[in-house]
């Protein structure tokens, strides 16, 4: 049973802020990326259990074919997705997302 995926606010500021980067180079490019977020988010709330942890409870999956990562918490039924950014962003700005959540 796939689990229901709850975004934190800022995942629409997380992908609008990666298509400003892929948009320029090629709309090709930006509408891969966007599938692939979209197949990486299906498949984790399929099988969250699956991805390797990165803080407990906070675990992780790669956006295939591009440099980004989903920081997720599976919890009994819902995946709370926190953050969809560049593989080299500083831990520390999805970390503080944790907060009220």
């Amino acid at each position: 049973m796939a689990h229901r995926l709850i975004f934190h606010r800022e995942i629409p500021a997380d992908l609008s802020n990666a298509l400003d980067y892929y948009e320029p180079i090629s709309l090709e490019l930006a509408n891969n990326f966007r599938r692939s977020v979209d197949r990486t988010l299906n498949h984790l709330s399929s099988s969250p259990e699956i991805y390797p942890l990165d803080v407990v409870p906070i675990r992780f999956a790669k956006v295939q074919r591009f440099p980004y990562l989903i920081f997720f918490a599976a919890r009994k039924d819902i995946v709370l997705v926190l953050a969809v950014l560049h593989g080299s962003t500083d831990p520390s700005k999805w970390r503080s997302r944790l907060e009220g959540q």
